[in-house]
């Protein structure tokens, strides 16, 4: 993963060869998702507060990129703007969403800041155009785009594999719990991953 210190650094890094909406708003969301880390701490402040309590709701990219949703919203929304995507932000039950627009004027919903936890660990993402794009096709754009391949799948579709061995009851909890961090391993980096993605993946094992 190449080493991003500002939002104009995702738009170098673009390849060329994308040439739709859909294509550089996927490539922009899992690139963020990849290297932006949701504080906890801010999660149960009021609407609003953050802005009083806390400087997030002005703050820009940084490398590590710890946000709220409202950051992380704005951040998106930035970044499709500086690819020439029309894009807005939504509010919608206490939460900022992004409405992106594809070249027919269909606007597409997405929700990076719940996605991360997916992104992170390289499963099927749930809230990007999640009533609007077909998930083959998200499917091929992710074998395009190197999140996943022909041969590796979602990280979420080999999880059955690993629920089968905790089943056995010869297994100390000891050694379930090493088998478990070391499946996460595989997937990413457990070190860089704030406790609650890491409790959301022991809680989808267990």
């Amino acid at each position: 993963m190449m080493q991003i210190n500002s939002l104009d650094d995702f738009i170098k890094s673009m390849p060329e060869s994308l040439d739709t909406v859909i294509l550089k708003a996927r490539y922009l969301y899992l690139e963020l998702g990849k290297r932006s880390f949701y504080d906890p701490e801010y999660k149960y402040f009021m609407f609003g507060e953050e802005e009083e309590y806390c400087d997030y709701s002005e703050k820009t990219y940084s490398n590590p990129n710890m946000i709220i949703c409202t950051t992380l919203a704005k951040q998106f929304v930035e970044l499709l703007m500086k690819a020439v995507i029309r894009a807005e932000l939504v509010y919608e039950g206490a939460h900022y969403l992004v409405a992106f627009y594809d070249e027919e004027g269909n606007y597409h919903l997405a929700d990076i800041t719940n996605d991360l936890k997916n992104i992170q660990f390289g499963c099927k993402t749930t809230y990007f155009g999640a009533d609007t794009i077909l998930f083959e096709k998200l499917k091929e754009i992710d074998i395009l785009l190197g999140y996943i391949s022909e041969k590796k799948t979602y990280s979420d579709d080999y999880w059955y594999i690993l629920k089968n061995i905790l089943e056995d009851s010869n297994l100390s909890q000891k050694k379930k719990l090493e088998l478990v961090l070391q499946d996460m391993q595989k997937f990413g980096d457990i070190t860089k991953l704030r406790r609650y993605r890491n409790f959301f993946y022991l809680s989808k094992i267990y």
